[in-house]
């Protein structure tokens, strides 16, 4: 099927035409399915729509991209090339894509809802869910296939976290008690935080290390015991890690004393972590 014919799926409607859409996406194949995709996430990016249905579109939509981008080519001769300059691959565009949507979709839901019930919790859980999912998946693409990151990726991580540990939608008092979300406390967010740091750390030191399957498999143990500390607490430090908000990067090491005007957190890795990293930079 040409990409044409499936390329503009409707979003003024309700979820039969877009289901309709995506059973016609599994005739055209994985190479069809791609820009596809990419133009219906554009596409709902700009359309005027309530949350709600947003919303409903993007769970419909991250099975079959998640189907998609794992038979879609892989850029092999990047690792051969490294100075060469690339744009994004489709899978990354993807990534990035759904990740937009979702953090739009987490603001339209705050500004349209001010007491959360339990149904309402549980798709703002979604939603907080996915995007620190997506995101990892941009990080993980990143590393394994040495290619760049997508503007301002890093940047809007650290926007999300700032904003979901200090501008909080509360919850209403009469859902408080029997509340089980896991991301209803920041535990949960400042771990999923932590470990995408820890990654893109990770990647920026020692690629051929976060590469390898022993970092993803340790990431949740050392996002326990990592620390994220107010700069405050770190006056005097002289080999600190520095997590600045306002720029489009991972956590990068400083060895001099931090400036008076730096704005983040400090990112103090456990020391199993560095002790595995410094073994990786040794050997290579």
């Amino acid at each position: 099927m040409a990409v044409s014919k499936i390329a503009r799926p409707p979003f003024d409607a309700g979820p039969e035409p877009l289901e309709q859409w995506i059973q016609g996406l599994r005739k055209g194949g994985v190479r069809h399915a791609a820009p596809a995709l990419i133009l219906a996430l554009e596409g709902l990016r700009q359309a005027e729509i309530p949350a709600e249905q947003r919303l409903a579109f993007l769970r419909l939509l991250k099975k079959p991209l998640l189907k998609t981008c794992p038979g879609l080519p892989k850029p092999w001769t990047a690792r051969r090339e490294p100075n060469r300059l690339r744009c994004l691959s489709l899978e990354q565009r993807l990534y990035r894509l759904m990740f937009q949507n979702l953090h739009q979709t987490l603001h339209e839901l705050d500004r349209s809802q001010f007491l959360l019930d339990e149904q309402e919790m549980e798709r703002h859980d979604w939603v907080i869910s996915n995007l620190f999912r997506f995101f990892q998946r941009q990080v993980r693409y990143a590393t394994l296939w040495e290619t760049p990151m997508a503007e301002n990726a890093w940047r809007d991580l650290h926007e999300l976290y700032g904003y979901l540990t200090i501008g909080r939608v509360p919850v209403a008092e009469a859902e408080a008690p029997a509340r089980s979300h896991p991301r209803a406390d920041g535990l949960a967010l400042e771990l999923d935080y932590k470990r995408l740091l820890l990654f893109g750390l990770a990647g920026s030191l020692s690629a051929p290390w976060a590469r390898s399957g022993v970092v993803m498999e340790g990431l949740p143990r050392w996002a326990r015991k990592a620390r994220l500390e107010e700069p405050e607490a770190m006056q005097g430090g002289l080999d600190l890690f520095l997590v600045e908000i306002c720029e489009d990067s991972p956590p990068h090491r400083k060895r001099g004393p931090l400036d008076r005007d730096f704005r983040g957190w400090v990112l103090v890795p456990p020391g199993e972590f560095m002790d595995r990293l410094g073994e990786d930079i040794k050997g290579a």
